[in-house]
């Protein structure tokens, strides 16, 4: 039987191959436009979860256009920084679309922190209002950290204001930035998020109410990286409720529960958006809601550019299997 080989690639790999955030921007965009139109498959994520509060997921998916299949095994477990832990893991394997084998095994973090941020810019790109002159970033963690920098490419004159309750990840955020965006600490989000024209809670998951929707004002779009944490009426008082995919929310939410009584008035999509589907922002005032849950989509397609530099490259390790 001919051997098959596999390369790996460990974080220090992933970070080694330089994606560069916008080329990641595009990406992501391109991935939700194939979304949008139908051209993937993407089944909802399926998971344990073997303590309260922590989950570990399979996520699958194909992109016919791109030619790229794969799953990523990712799991997230707060309570890991009281040790000194990540509280995201996991590992993403590429397949071959013409022989079902895998070509790639890497470390996921950097991944999952790069797309999520980049699918929240990108929401913000076709959502948001037409002038974004604040931004609340509730939460200075790996998340923080990465929708700081995507969003600062979107908006580079934009004021950022971090609001965490551990200072220390604050300046830690700042230091890191190096300039890259403006950032402000603000002490309480209530605060950050009455004047903010784009909101993001980008905290560990929440089980009680940590921000009220009455705090969002008009016009402003408001982006919930955990779907917890915000009070009822954000299903209902809000003007537009997006999501990434559809049925995958649905799913995600009968399988933890949803913290929201009514999660009916979900209209659809943000590729719905991007491919003229669903009209997005009507009316300046409208307060928009965009749960991005997370698509193994962008997991596979950022992935694949991140291993196509790799094999520029020769990083990582070939093992034979």
């Amino acid at each position: 039987m001919t051997t098959s080989v596999v390369r790996w690639l460990s974080r220090s790999d992933v970070v080694r191959a330089t994606l560069p955030l916008a080329a990641a921007l595009g990406v992501i965009e391109e991935t939700l436009r194939d979304h949008g139109n139908g051209a993937f498959e993407n089944p909802p994520k399926i998971g344990v979860h073997p303590t309260r509060g922590a989950f570990i997921h399979a996520m699958a998916g194909w992109l016919p256009k791109q030619r790229r299949a794969g799953l990523k095994w990712v799991s997230g477990y707060p309570g890991n920084q009281r040790v000194g832990l990540p509280s995201i893991a996991g590992l993403l394997v590429l397949n071959s679309p013409d022989t079902g084998l895998p070509i790639c095994v890497m470390d996921a973090a950097y991944v999952t922190a790069v797309r999520t941020a980049a699918a929240s810019a990108i929401t913000c790109k076709y959502l948001s209002p037409d002038r974004v002159n604040t931004i609340a970033m509730i939460g200075a963690g790996l998340q923080g950290l990465y929708h700081v920098k995507m969003l600062s490419l979107i908006y580079p004159d934009a004021e950022i204001q971090v609001v965490d309750i551990n200072e220390a990840a604050v300046s830690h955020l700042t230091e890191q930035i190096r300039g890259e965006a403006r950032i402000i600490r603000v002490k309480e989000a209530e605060a950050a998020i009455r004047t903010a024209d784009v909101v993001v809670t980008a905290t560990s998951r929440l089980e009680d109410v940590a921000f009220q929707f009455g705090w969002v004002k008009e016009g402003s779009l408001v982006l919930p990286v955990h779907v917890r944490g915000w009070s009822q009426d954000t299903t209902t008082a809000s003007d537009l409720l997006l999501t990434d995919d559809l049925e995958q929310f649905k799913n995600y939410i009968i399988a933890t529960g949803s913290p929201y009584s009514d999660i009916s008035r979900v209209l659809g999509s943000v590729s719905d958006v991007i491919v003229g589907r669903v009209s997005g922002r009507v009316r300046s005032a409208d307060r928009i809601v965009v749960f991005n849950v997370g698509l193994a989509l962008h997991d596979i397609a950022l992935g694949s550019a991140i291993l196509n530099i790799a094999e520029q490259h020769d990083l990582g390790t070939i093992v034979s299997y």
